[in-house]
């Protein structure tokens, strides 16, 4: 499985300074996420998602709040696609 932190050790000190710089972030935040463990929030997730083709919100430690929020995107998107669906149909 694609994650982040795979992706973040197979990387050159140059791309995680490139992806760090696209994420709005610090290399030293990617390093801590690669080699600490550190958690990341939805907002950089995206980001992270966004910038590395194949990677998936699955593939990155997020944190607990970062994952509910996830989960209620999810819904939401489930439910606005039944309504719409159901709009068509009628």
């Amino acid at each position: 499985m694609d994650n982040l932190k795979t992706r973040i050790l197979g990387m050159k000190t140059e791309e995680r300074d490139e992806l760090a710089k696209g994420a709005g972030t610090t290399r030293g935040l990617v390093n801590q996420i690669a080699f600490g463990g550190k958690k990341v929030e939805l907002g950089l997730a995206d980001c992270f998602v966004a910038l590395l083709p194949g990677l998936t919100l699955d593939g990155i430690p997020l944190t607990d709040r970062a994952r509910q929020q996830a989960k209620v995107r999810a819904s939401a998107k489930k439910r606005r696609a039944v309504v719409a669906q159901a709009g068509q149909g009628a």
